[in-house]
């Protein structure tokens, strides 16, 4: 059909009613609307460019230096103690507003009773105070009294990462995780270069900017230390299914231990499922010493083979073994704009029939196929 150029064409190979070419005509004219249209999208893809996907905003202020003062927080902020950000271990976060400029922010109210309990915020605030990466939470300001210690922060309102994994309503697809997964290694790629562990990676501490964009903030340097190669560090703490194996043996840790969490938070992302997760704790341990996890769940069944291979070269139980953030963000596929090209691109397979007194019917798939037919 598309080989007829003229109208004078036609009118020596078709011979019918006035009325049968007016058809034909009107037919013709609303296929070759939609050819172009396939053609534009599958056959010159369009460099990958969402909205929702530019690079998280820097912190609405200048990096600072904090340290807790002996003061009472409600003289500097309006803390709204009913509206509770979220919460874990430590105590609680609330939304705030500092009296002197109207800035919302957030305070994260911690617990600490005892001069070791305080020490260990302190360390917090002193991690904070190195990292100025607009893929972590900043810090704003610290207050200290009798049995707590507010930390003042940058506040984001998109909930936890964790939220979005289980939302039966939100469908996350390859390319929001490739996006998503980009920036944790961005701000981990940071960390490590300030050599600074973060060592409790996890869904519950990622936290995207806004309900409906793919940008999103590390949050939550409670458990993070300082890396010094003379010292060989230990740790005994975590949550059990995004532990590396050289933390549930007791071994020394290093860069490698957070890119096993990255490879888990991964593996989530893609599949909804956790890798290593038992009935009970010692079961989830134990299949983390065994490296006991797959990628022959039906979930993975349309997932690129890059993908896969970026998982695998994570969960890797000799952690010298694994990728640092560095390389993870030079694998194809956090890198490769044609794969990017591809995965956004991706059309639904599906069947449309358009058909007009016998003379053609359209079939779509994943690429445009014309057909006539008597």
């Amino acid at each position: 059909i598309f080989k007829i150029n003229r109208l004078e064409e036609i009118n020596t190979q078709y011979n019918s009613t006035k009325l049968g070419k007016m058809a034909f005509f009107q037919c013709l004219e609303k296929v070759e609307r939609v050819r172009s249209f396939w053609e534009e999208r599958i056959s010159e893809p369009e460099p990958v460019k969402l909205q929702d996907n530019s690079p998280a905003s820097p912190a609405p202020f200048d990096h600072r230096i904090v340290s807790a003062k002996k003061a009472v927080i409600n003289s500097f902020y309006y803390v709204n103690r009913n509206e509770v950000l979220g919460g874990g271990r430590f105590g609680q976060v609330h939304k705030c507003e500092e009296k002197a400029t109207g800035l919302k922010l957030a305070a994260k109210i911690i617990k600490a009773r005892g001069a070791k309990e305080k020490e260990e915020v302190k360390n917090e605030i002193n991690v904070m105070n190195q990292l100025n990466h607009v893929n972590l939470i900043q810090l704003y300001d610290a207050f200290e009294s009798k049995n707590d210690i507010v930390l003042v922060m940058e506040y984001v309102d998109g909930g936890e990462l964790f939220d979005r994994i289980i939302d039966e309503n939100y469908s996350l697809t390859e390319m929001d995780t490739i996006f998503f997964i980009k920036q944790i290694c961005e701000g981990i790629q940071y960390m490590h270069q300030m050599y600074i562990l973060h060592l409790d990676l996890k869904p519950e501490n990622i936290l995207c900017v806004n309900r409906t964009a793919n940008q999103i903030k590390i949050i939550d340097f409670g458990l993070a230390r300082r890396y010094k190669p003379r010292e060989k560090l230990k740790v005994n703490f975590g949550t059990p299914e995004f532990l590396a194996p050289e933390v549930v043996n007791y071994d020394f840790v290093s860069f490698p231990t957070d890119m096993w969490s990255v490879g888990v938070i991964a593996y989530m992302l893609i599949s909804g499922l956790s890798p290593f997760l038992g009935d009970d704790d010692n079961e989830t341990l134990n299949n983390i010493l065994a490296c006991c996890w797959d990628l022959e769940n039906e979930e993975f069944q349309d997932v690129s083979e890059e993908a896969k291979d970026f998982i695998s070269k994570l969960l890797i139980k000799e952690k010298s073994w694994r990728m640092s953030a560095t390389a993870a963000l030079k694998h194809p596929w956090l890198s490769d704009h044609q794969l990017h090209c591809r995965l956004h691109n991706q059309v639904p397979k599906f069947e449309y029939f358009f058909s007009l007194q016998g003379f053609f019917v359209l079939r779509f798939s994943s690429v445009l196929e014309f057909c006539t037919c008597c």
